[in-house]
């Protein structure tokens, strides 16, 4: 192991904090670029280790665009707590964080497939024999959104990439796509009731990932079988396979009650 790699990264970070009586709203968003030769030294993209600059492009941690949203908000009803409505339907608080975000990059990977050993032959060890050649548009209309005995949907067309020529580390380059960003709402609501003064009861329910969105979190980026007379992965005969589908998620909604004793 030598200390090779090179990295930087670049970004524009803004945040509003805004407290108005007991309730608080705050925002932050992140617009950079991380760039690298390697992202950490378990990664296994490079092509060339006596040429490092081949593989440099967007890190395996760019995440290009981030923005949270924070809040805690006082819901304004029932204010008088010496009532029983003020008891039982005032003092409720609304809480969560709102995360919006572009997804991070993931490199298409050229491996064996129909008689084909991909690569330039240069016995990198650890690292990737060879990325695709790219022959079309990886964001073109796809042509299934599902396949049988495969979880989720095609996420980019597999058309757009072809075994490398022979003897080359291919054209595809590092990192080129990135998965789909994410939509995540986590939220509670919670009321505190007071059994003395020094001593209370609040009840909490909590939802995370409230709208239950699909997020993906991983694809199946390495190509296994080719097709057709230039060798195309999305030949028909190739789209019953797992490339470019997604292998991960983040985790579906989950709600949660609670009580918890305050003295």
């Amino acid at each position: 192991m030598e200390p090779e790699a090179n990295s930087i990264y670049n970004a524009l970070q803004m945040s509003v904090r805004r407290s108005v009586g007991t309730s608080m709203f705050s925002l932050a968003y992140t617009y950079s670029h991380a760039l690298d030769d390697s992202s950490d030294r378990y990664d296994g993209s490079f092509l060339n280790s006596y040429n490092m600059r081949m593989t440099r492009a967007s890190s395996q941690y760019d995440m290009r665009q981030l923005l949270t949203i924070g809040y805690d908000y006082h819901i304004p009803l029932f204010k008088n707590t010496s009532t029983l409505l003020g008891k039982t339907l005032g003092g409720w608080e609304v809480s969560g964080i709102t995360l919006v975000s572009t997804g991070l990059p993931f490199s298409v990977t050229a491996g064996n497939g129909n008689g084909l050993i991909a690569g330039a032959g240069v016995g990198n060890g650890v690292g990737t024999n060879a990325y695709p050649d790219v022959i079309g548009n990886p964001f073109s209309a796809v042509p299934i959104t599902n396949a049988a005995n495969i979880k989720g949907p095609l996420l980019f067309n597999p058309a757009a990439f072809a075994a490398p020529a022979g003897l080359t580390f291919g054209n595809a380059g590092r990192d080129i796509l990135y998965i789909p960003g994410r939509w995540n709402f986590d939220t509670g609501l919670f009321k505190s009731f007071f059994v003395r003064e020094s001593t209370s009861i609040q009840f909490r329910a909590e939802a995370f990932n409230l709208f239950n969105h699909t997020q993906w979190s991983g694809v199946n980026s390495g190509i296994s079988c080719y097709g057709g007379s230039n060798n195309s992965a999305g030949d028909p005969s190739c789209l019953d396979q797992s490339f470019l589908h997604p292998s991960s998620a983040f985790n579906p909604r989950i709600l949660q009650l609670g009580l918890k004793f305050v003295f």
